[in-house]
């Protein structure tokens, strides 16, 4: 029984693998860490294996999930990431699950990348993917409403702390969204 459960468990995540794969086929090729799922902590294993990769690459900058986000993975690759490279590299954190307990300081026009985004999230088909594009779909919708965009734009929200020496990253990130202002006359943005 046990060799039955742990081969469904590696045919599991041999789909995961693949569907990983295909859903960043137009956009990067994923490094697997090959720590399973829901294990990622704080070992000194799994931070030498994040920071050794990352320095393999040496990106300039990291983006990573929040350290409020819901599952215990997402939290340990923040901490992680954090703790292991941040004086070597900037770290931007995402938005949250809903956007619960995250105060983002910069948000970024994904409407051009939208579809590519969907596309990607789909291919997970395990993952019940559906859910998650109609979940992103709202958040993407709602994110470039707090910044007057018209309807039908789409961004994505990211919180900088900045530290020691990144105190001001805005040179490598893409330009913001365009401010527009709030005219109950002449409507330019959502409102």
């Amino acid at each position: 029984m046990v060799l039955r459960e742990a081969l469904q468990a590696t045919n599991y995540y041999q789909k995961r693998e693949k569907e990983a794969i295909a859903g960043l086929k137009k956009i990067s090729k994923p490094i697997f860490l090959n720590i399973p799922d829901g294990e990622l902590g704080e070992k000194s294993s799994h931070r030498k294996i994040i920071k050794d990769n990352i320095l393999k690459i040496m990106p300039d900058l990291i983006i990573t999930h929040s350290r409020n986000d819901y599952h215990s993975d997402h939290k340990s690759l923040s901490f992680l990431t954090n703790s292991a490279v941040s004086h070597y590299i900037p770290v931007l954190y995402c938005d949250t699950l809903m956007g619960v307990n995250f105060n983002p300081n910069f948000y970024f026009d994904i409407t051009d990348y939208y579809s590519l985004k969907e596309e990607a999230v789909l291919k997970h088909k395990t993952q019940k993917p559906r859910r998650f594009v109609n979940l992103f779909k709202l958040m993407n919708s709602y994110r470039s409403a707090q910044c007057n965009a018209p309807k039908g734009r789409y961004a994505e929200a990211y919180f900088f702390e900045p530290s020691f020496p990144f105190t001001d990253i805005r040179h490598i990130l893409p330009s913001p969204l365009k401010l527009r202002p709030f005219h109950i006359e002449n409507q330019q943005g959502f409102l």
